[in-house]
Order: C-alpha cells, then structure tokens, then sequence
C-alpha cells in the first residue's frame, strides 16, 4: 500500500473513530436515561463502528509491510481479512440486538420517547452519513475493500438511527414499536454483515476472471504473436495493490524451447503493462489434451 493511500484510509479511519464515540456516549446515555433497548443497542453498534474502524487502521497498517521470506507477496491481504472482521463485528451485533429487541417485546413495556431521542437521533443520522460518504469517496480513490467496509457499517448505523426516528413518532400509539425496531435493525445488520463478509472472503479463496479480463488477455494475445493459442486455466490471486495472474497458452510443439520462451515472455510483459499484474504463463503444446 502507497504512502498516500495509507494517510487517506488512516485519516478517515481516525475521523470514525472519533465521531462514533461521541455518538456512543450520547446514545448510551439517552438509550439508558429512557428505558430504551433500540437506541441502546444502537449505542453499541455505533461502538462496533470505532472497532471497526480500528481494525481498518491494523489491517492497513499491516498491509504496508513490504514482501519477505514468509509472506513473499507481500501483507496485501491483511486489509481483506480486516473487512471480514468488520463483517463478524455486524453479525454479532444484529445476533445480540435480536436477543435484546425479543426480551423487550416480551416484557410488553412501551417506552416514552421526547425531545432528548429526537435530537440524538437526528444528530446520529447525519453524522454517520456523512462518514459513510467519506468512506466510500476514500474506498474509490485508494480501492479499499476495509474502508468501502466500514462505510458500509457507518450506513447501516445512519438507517438504524433513522428507523429510531420514525419509531420515536409512533412511539406513543404502539407500545410494540421499540422492540419491533430493534429486529428490523438486527436483520438489516445481518444482511450487510453477509455482504461484507462475502466480499472480503473471494479475494482470499481465489477469483474467477471476468469476462472483461478474459477478453482483453486474448486481445494482448492476438496483439504478441499467431503463434500464441488458446488462453485458458486462468487463475487470479489478489494481495492488496499486489494482483498475481496464472495462465496457459497452447502453441505449436515443434517451436524450440527458446522460441516459445522468447514469444512467452513478451505476452507476460504485455500483459503486466496493461493489467497492471504479475503473470506466470505456462505453455501447453497444441498436441498434448488435457491441462
């Protein structure tokens, strides 16, 4: 990871970190003061964010250590195993507020919102929006699959708190209304915890090439050599900036070894040059079936 990307995923992590606890203490304090679990465990979700959040600023920080005798391409992936985290961090979190939502519901108690659960959650809405704007502006400008996480923790948060919101106007006539909210909540968090985790685990299991990437590897092909066959056998494995390629050429077996060497090499430079990788061509003789 570049000095400049790490400055911007740390600034904007630090920033999370801060204004989310902030927002802690407030809604803690508001959730206890009315008796309310929704704004309670929305306290503790916002918690999670600044966990989160410093986990983010771990995994980058990791994954500027340059290459060396046991991790020989680098501490790339450090940033994909962060997001999962992030993503258990959601799952636990909705697990618990479904707990706490149904124990509230069974207890059939109504609570009694005012001014103090309107202004925390108005303040709530707007601030964690305006993190995950952040976080998605600075995940499209560094490519960071942590940072376009947490922004995905800060939204979830914005949409709980304005859930709250609109429970806090029909608090009055529905007793129900808070712990009804809180399981809306907790499946909302689930989903985005599925998502996140899903994201940050495909890299780390290996990826099927897009069509995209197919077509423009048989394009850089074509462009290198007639002699260069069929593409196939291709493998892409990621580590943060760092993005390995594998493939298999057929080509002509009567072409020596240092002819087919030669035309290899130059479509493994091509190929670095316009998809920004590090290839690794294997060459299969037209002859030979199977791979």
């Amino acid at each position: 990871m570049s000095d400049r990307r790490h400055r911007a995923v740390a600034l904007m992590s630090w920033s999370s970190i801060a204004v989310n606890t902030v927002l802690f203490g407030l809604k803690f304090w508001a959730g206890t003061a009315l008796g309310s679990v929704a704004i309670v465990a929305d306290a503790w979700h916002t918690l999670s964010d600044s966990l989160s959040s410093a986990v983010v600023l771990a995994g980058a920080r990791t994954a500027r250590k340059p290459a060396d005798s046991e991790h020989p391409f680098g501490h790339g992936r450090a940033e994909l195993i962060a997001a999962v985290v992030i993503g258990a961090f959601l799952g636990a979190v909705g697990f618990n507020i479904v707990l706490d939502s149904v124990a509230q519901l069974r207890a059939a108690e109504a609570v009694e919102f005012g001014f103090l659960a309107l202004a925390v959650c108005i303040v709530s809405v707007v601030s964690k929006e305006v993190l995950a704007q952040g976080s998605f502006l600075v995940a499209r400008r560094t490519g960071s699959a942590s940072i376009r996480a947490d922004g995905w923790h800060h939204r979830s948060d914005a949409v709980t708190s304005l859930l709250i919101l609109i429970g806090i106007v029909f608090g009055g006539r529905f007793w129900w209304i808070d712990g009804v909210l809180g399981i809306i909540v907790a499946l909302f968090l689930l989903y985005a915890a599925i998502a996140i985790i899903r994201e940050g685990s495909a890299p780390l299991l290996g990826e099927t090439p897009s069509r995209a990437v197919l077509s423009r590897m048989h394009a850089i092909a074509a462009s290198v050599s007639p002699r260069l066959g069929q593409v196939h056998h291709v493998h892409i494995h990621r580590y943060g900036d760092h993005i390995e390629l594998t493939c298999h050429v057929r080509m002509d077996g009567a072409l020596t070894v240092d002819e087919a060497h030669a035309i290899v090499s130059e479509y493994e430079s091509a190929l670095r040059e316009e998809l920004k990788v590090a290839p690794t061509v294997h060459v299969d003789p037209r002859s030979k079936r199977g791979f």
